[in-house]
């Protein structure tokens, strides 16, 4: 190929333009690099200003849990203001907690909270639990203390009139209900192994019915990793190692159901009459009880 044919791949020489895709690949990088390039920016300079902080930060052992925090922080900030991202980071943390306070109730030892920006957060097994009773006990201790927290925000709201508490306890009831969903590494997956390992099936149409009615990637994939561990679940529920595993006392499944259900209802009942609120607030003002 001559250069003049090179030449005819980007420009149209009759009318003296370039085609549309060539126009079109010069769009999408000048729209990526406005993008990206001010992230690169901001992440430069915090790495200038707060980098004695993160060598200390990095022989302390929170120092992970600190800057994947503050990592995710400053990127939520991007996109829904310091306040809220600050508030909602901060209910992730009271969450992993939970989680962190029930493994040590039952003498299991886990690591610190690590915090990635639009997936979560998560705290890993140093040692893995023992029976469904154990892994139940861990991952209710997540969406318990959690759910608490996103309450709690809608009490400091009574007080102080302000409609971010309202907002912050809304987002904490709906990630903390979504957590209980019954499948695969969800807390409520860990919880229904101590009730039954059927109410992954359902938990599996509801993630089915999120992910097509929010479009959201993460849930598909939530629901496609929560497909293969359940079925190889299912595939080894008779041999004598899983038998024992699942092998829980009728008292313990009738305490975890009894509160695994009301934990459910407290935080849709606090999410549906906090939207509401939002809603009236957004369309009319004021406080938002009008039609409570």
């Amino acid at each position: 190929m001559d250069d003049n044919d090179k030449k005819s791949e980007y420009y149209d020489f009759e009318n003296n333009n370039p085609p549309k895709d060539a126009v079109k690949n010069e769009a999408w990088k000048k729209s990526i690099l406005k993008t990206l390039g001010p992230l690169v920016v901001v992440f430069a300079l915090l790495g200038k200003i707060f980098k004695p902080l993160l060598v200390l930060l990095k022989f302390s052992k929170f120092g992970a849990t600190f800057i994947s925090m503050f990592v995710t922080v400053i990127v939520y900030s991007l996109f829904f203001g310091w306040k809220f991202a600050l508030g909602f980071v901060i209910l992730l943390l009271i969450h992993e907690n939970g989680h962190m306070l029930a493994a040590n109730k039952i003498g299991l030892p886990v690591s610190k909270p690590i915090f990635i920006p639009f997936v979560g957060a998560f705290i890993s097994m140093k040692e893995m639990p023992k029976s469904a009773r154990q892994e139940a006990i861990i991952g209710m201790g997540g969406p318990l203390l959690g759910g608490l927290a996103s309450i709690a925000c809608f009490f400091i709201y009574d007080i102080f009139n302000e409609t971010y508490w309202l907002a912050l306890g809304y987002t904490g009831c709906f990630l903390n209900l979504f957590n209980l969903v019954p499948l695969g590494f969800l807390d409520g997956g860990r919880i229904a192994t101590a009730i039954s390992i059927w109410l992954w099936v359902p938990g599996a149409v509801i993630l089915g019915i999120l992910g097509i009615k929010l479009g959201s990637p993460i849930v598909i994939l939530v629901l496609i990793l929560g497909l293969f561990e359940g079925y190889k679940v299912f595939k080894n529920r008779y041999n004598s190692e899983s038998l024992q595993y699942y092998q829980i006392d009728p008292s313990f499944k009738f305490k975890m159901g009894m509160t695994y259900l009301l934990l459910v209802a407290i935080l849709g009942a606090g999410m549906g009459i906090s939207l509401e609120m939002l809603d009236n607030i957004r369309r009319f003002g004021g406080s938002g009880y009008g039609s409570l």
